[in-house]
């Protein structure tokens, strides 16, 4: 049960990340390769100076996939919390000296639980791909700023 529970929340996460590739991901990386093809046709531009140019070109979509990842962590962070704390309930159910009758009956406690927290999280994926959306529609964060978001959370 907690193997399917597993499998549909991947599923669901992977066909989020896919949309934002073809809505938002591709799109930027299109930019960037124009982008870096323009450096590269600078004659008189120097190993430093094209170099240069091609990290800016890249610098959005790094932006965005930084961007991306982070919210998918603090995602995976809130559900892991849930899934600890549906560990402690079924392990604080438990008598001191358990039998199998108590074993099973924690373990099918836990996997309700963790199947409840997947169900929940499953909904909010949506909701966190219109945010993730409209973030990127408006700009992306620069990752120095995510960098000093997770300092300053930490």
């Amino acid at each position: 049960m907690v193997e399917q529970q597993k499998r549909r929340l991947e599923s669901a996460i992977s066909d989020m990340i896919e949309d934002m590739y073809r809505s938002h991901l591709r799109r930027m990386q299109h930019t960037m390769h124009r982008c870096a093809a323009n450096c590269c046709d600078d004659e008189r531009g120097t190993l430093d100076s094209v170099q240069r140019c091609i990290e800016k070109c890249a610098s959005p979509l790094m932006d965005a996939q930084d961007y991306l990842q982070n919210e998918l962590g603090n995602f995976q962070n809130h559900l892991q919390s849930c899934v600890k704390e549906c560990n402690s309930d079924a392990r604080s159910k438990l008598p001191a000296n358990p039998n199998e009758r108590d074993m099973s009956r924690s373990k099918h406690l836990f996997e309700t639980c963790t199947g409840n927290c997947v169900d929940k999280h499953i909904t909010l994926l949506p909701g966190l791909m219109k945010s993730i959306q409209k973030t990127l529609d408006r700009g992306v964060p620069r990752r120095s700023h995510l960098r000093d978001q997770k300092n300053h959370d930490a």
